[in-house]
């Protein structure tokens, strides 16, 4: 009898532990491919055609949720990239892969009231119009090196992740769901108030899904002329300072539609306004439309989005240097819920002054390996790939 009370105690030690954190939920995949890569165009420097082993945006995750009672639950989740696993977790610009670098948070939800969330998080400009929006579905090679939308590529720039924010996203009320985020600003380099702020409005009608979203970002301005931000690596007050007073704002809208028998069509907007140094304002827009076709376990996706001029320039510049364009073809075949094949084709076209680049896996032409690695205006980067996406 002793002896089995003495093993119900042990056991007890064991079993209390389990069942306080039997909620926590590990998830994420392990997205690896091979492709063929290469950036020309420029007069100056170039990318020669080459191999690369590429990590897809592989990343893991932890999750869980605790009752409070009365449809409230208490939330949080830490995940991380699995940057550039193929490469010993350093990328092409000496970036290391470390704990909690993508969206981590703690927060309240209610079924009434929505997702109240503080950390890091995706803006509600990305959850409603962008990559992060995976029921719109335009971005159809989101994930990897064919994948164009991010704000150093040809569609959704305005799009971001916030560190130090604040986030509200609603319950679905009637196919209709509202979004708000704010970057704080707890530097405050040269007085500037840098703060961000990102509302997002939504739309889901069977296989109709609808969006739109603006998003400012304060004390921030553009070089003359240019696309360019006026930021400073090591937030120099000299240059910070002359952001002063300006803004750079983006709206967009976005659309999309899953047929019953597989076919989806869809699309997105985007206006972008810069506050110039010197003063003035200069705008550019982009726009891409998607198509995609589901045949059993395999779809086909095709993607054409084009980055506009850069207007109001000054007289002497030609705001057609500054377009740019992404063709993207490729597919998807599933070998099982949580196993993918993928391949793609992708081609950016940068005019003389532009350097949209992809938005996974960039390819860069100067400064290889370094943290100021960058790829050379004119220079139009592309990528043919095939990989395996495992799931869990």
């Amino acid at each position: 009898m002793q002896k089995k009370n003495l093993a119900a105690i042990v056991a007890s030690l064991f079993i209390v532990p389990v069942a306080a954190h039997a909620d926590v939920t590990i998830y994420g995949f392990i997205s690896g491919g091979i492709e063929s890569a290469k950036a020309t165009g420029s007069t100056t420097s170039q990318y020669s055609s080459r191999t690369r082993v590429v990590d897809e945006n592989s990343r893991i995750g932890f999750k869980g949720w605790e009752s409070l009672g009365g449809g409230t639950k208490a939330i949080w989740q830490v995940e991380s990239s699995l940057r550039n696993f193929e490469q010993g977790g350093t990328n092409d610009k000496a970036q290391s892969a470390t704990f909690a670098t993508r969206n981590t948070f703690v927060g309240i939800d209610n079924t009434d009231v929505g997702r109240f969330l503080i950390g890091q998080n995706d803006s509600a400009y990305k959850v409603f119009t962008g990559s992060s929006n995976s029921a719109l579905g335009t971005d159809v090679f989101v994930n990897t090196t064919a994948d164009n939308f991010s704000s150093s590529s040809v569609n959704s720039r305005g799009e971001a992740r916030l560190a130090n924010s604040i986030h509200w996203f609603s319950p679905n009320w009637a196919g209709f769901t509202l979004g708000g985020s704010w970057g704080v600003d707890e530097a405050r380099v040269s007085g500037n108030d840098s703060k961000r702020i990102s509302l997002g409005l939504g739309y889901n009608w069977g296989g109709l899904n609808v969006a739109t979203a603006w998003d400012r970002q304060y004390d921030l301005a553009v070089k003359a002329n240019t696309n360019s931000y006026n930021t400073s690596s090591t937030n120099d007050p000299a240059v910070l300072s002359l952001n002063s007073g300006k803004n750079v704002s983006f709206y967009s809208i976005a659309a999309s539609y899953k047929f019953d028998f597989g076919t989806f069509i869809g699309g997105n907007y985007e206006w972008g306004t810069f506050d110039q140094v010197g003063g003035g304002q200069v705008k550019q827009d982009d726009w891409l439309i998607a198509l995609g076709q589901d045949f059993g376990p395999a779809s086909v996706k095709l993607s054409y989005g084009q980055l506009g001029a850069l207007k109001n320039v000054g007289a002497g510049v030609n705001g057609d240097d500054y377009k740019a364009k992404q063709w993207a073809l490729g597919g998807y075949y599933n070998l099982s819920k949580s196993t993918q094949l993928l391949a793609y084709y992708t081609k950016i076209t940068n005019n003389r002054l532009a350097k949209a680049n992809f938005a996974n896996n960039p390819i860069y032409d100067t400064g290889l390996g370094t943290k100021d690695a960058s790829l050379t205006a004119g220079n139009s980067p592309q990528a043919f790939g095939v990989g395996m996406k495992v799931s869990f």
